[in-house]
């Protein structure tokens, strides 16, 4: 049985799965790897800090998550769908290694972004992603 995310090695197991499955899909790995470049050195420990910071208030990030995702669309737009597959990818990722509240936590924050970032890219109401 899956257990809650419960620290850091938790979140860095996620995030590193997360990230795996989005390279390997067909659309969003190319958005990753070849439009944003995205160099996963640097990238991968923003991302534990972020997760670390939004699940247990870690205060571990710094940063301005937006500014990056704005400028990316400026090169090339980031569709709803994008979002709506990166989103369904995060909470399958989520509900294939753990169970609990921070879990449900984890997948409510990240609905919470998408619908966020969709809202200052295309300024329009947010929408309910479900799957």
């Amino acid at each position: 049985m899956a257990t809650d995310i419960q620290n850091r090695t938790d979140i860095q197991r996620l995030v590193d799965t997360f990230y795996q499955r989005i390279r390997q899909h067909p659309e969003l790995g190319h958005v990753f790897d070849t439009v944003a470049q995205v160099n996963w050195e640097t990238h991968l420990p923003k991302m534990y800090n972020f997760w670390e910071n939004t699940l247990f208030g870690a205060r571990t990030y710094k940063g301005n998550p937006m500014q990056p995702h704005l400028e990316l669309h400026q090169r090339f737009p980031l569709s709803e769908a994008l979002f709506e597959q990166w989103l369904t990818l995060f909470k399958r990722t989520v509900d294939d290694l753990f169970a609990g509240p921070i879990a449900e936590r984890a997948k409510a924050r990240a609905e919470a972004i998408a619908n966020m970032m969709v809202q200052r890219l295309y300024s329009h109401s947010p929408f309910n992603f479900t799957e």
